[in-house]
């Protein structure tokens, strides 16, 4: 049976057939009606002949009509309100389901705008202004190779970036050549720089004519900017510039105080400098993380202690550096070339010094002086 035949049709007809034999049984008494044995078929019929009013039996089918109606009333008023309930809960839920998806279009939105940012940054630029009257090129030899020096003087600035531009290598006609002296370009300035090339072979062989090329410059990023075309003019009469060179990357130590002292080394007694002072790396462009020390005369058997020192930035630091190879007899002087190792492998050597015994060895970690 369906819950609908069972709330609206079933329920209110008991109702209505007890509430309407009530009415009988009382209006039975009403028109005074002996009573019999309850239920017995004698009672029953001295009941549905019972002469009672006719009112009564209106008031009967407009009770029970009227209960009817408010069952179906309400019936209908409770199905309403589910579907309402209903309905809302689906707008809810398209409400939600609309809002997780406004909030995943909007990380998609963030990412594309993101994206198409990135794409709109323009590319950082270089431009240059050659100085007529000082470029030139011409004819030379590196060892036994023929070479073409070309290049001179150029005003550069950069456009679309924040960072240092520096000039590595540069092109002409697909050719490669190392920059052989420092080019940096400061951002949101004029840089006066000289920009040499040393082309091997030679691009030109005749070095009475002037030569027109494009310059096409590199950079620590890969990218290549190209340079204006200019003539160079030829310098057939001109003394041969030397090609500049590289420095090497040179580190600085100034001791401030340092000494040796004796330590013991997995049971055997080994030697330790031990010292502070400021160290300074210079002719490099970029942090060198040091990672190992050497010892002229001996074998490292400490622990290092890994540092990093920026370009040209004085830092102050101590040191302890222990190893074997070295046996004085007594407190005497003892000489150490030190050369530091960085985390390519590359060595920085520096000059051989004299370091004297400490007079506290047990402050830095060493043994005490037997007593003379």
């Amino acid at each position: 049976m369906s819950k609908w035949l069972r709330d609206v049709v079933l329920i209110p007809l008991i109702i209505a057939l007890v509430t309407g034999f009530a009415f009988m049984v009382w209006g039975a008494w009403y028109s005074g009606v002996k009573w019999h044995s309850p239920l017995s078929a004698g009672w029953l019929k001295a009941v549905l002949n019972a002469p009672y009013p006719l009112w009564v039996t209106m008031v009967a089918v407009m009770l029970a009509v009227g209960f009817g109606w408010a069952m179906v009333v309400s019936r209908g008023a409770w199905k309403k309100t589910n579907e309402q309930v209903k309905q809302f809960a689906q707008r809810e839920e398209a409400l939600l389901q609309e809002v997780a998806k406004s909030d995943v279009h909007k990380e998609e939105a963030d990412g594309l705008r993101a994206r198409v940012k990135e794409l709109e940054r323009p590319e950082p630029k270089l431009h240059g202004v050659w100085n007529n009257s000082q470029t030139f090129w011409h004819l030379g030899r590196k060892g036994d190779e023929p070479m073409m020096q070309i290049g001179g003087w150029i005003d550069l600035t950069s456009s679309g970036t924040e960072d240092m531009i520096y000039l590595l290598a540069a092109y002409i006609n697909g050719q490669r050549s190392d920059i052989f002296m420092d080019v940096a370009v400061k951002p949101n300035t004029v840089n006066h720089d000289m920009l040499m090339l040393c082309m091997v072979p030679p691009l030109e062989t005749d070095a009475s004519k002037p030569f027109t090329a494009k310059v096409v410059v590199e950079d620590q990023y890969n990218r290549k900017y190209e340079l204006p075309i200019h003539t160079f003019r030829a310098t057939t009469r001109q003394a041969q510039m030397p090609v500049p060179t590289k420095l090497a990357p040179q580190l600085h130590v100034a001791w401030r105080s340092s000494g040796w002292c004796w330590v013991m080394h997995d049971g055997e007694r080994a030697l330790r400098i031990s010292g502070d002072g400021t160290f300074v790396l210079d002719n490099v462009r970029e942090p060198v993380i040091f990672t190992g020390v050497r010892v002229e005369r001996g074998e490292y058997v400490g622990t290092f202690d890994n540092f990093e020192l920026k370009p040209s930035e004085p830092q102050f630091r101590g040191l302890n550096l222990d190893f074997k190879g070295q046996s004085p007899e007594g407190r005497e002087d003892i000489t150490a070339k030190l050369t530091f190792v960085d985390l390519r492998g590359n060595e920085y050597p520096t000059p051989e010094l004299t370091f004297k015994p400490l007079a506290e060895p047990e402050r830095f970690g060493g043994l005490r002086w037997p007593k003379q």
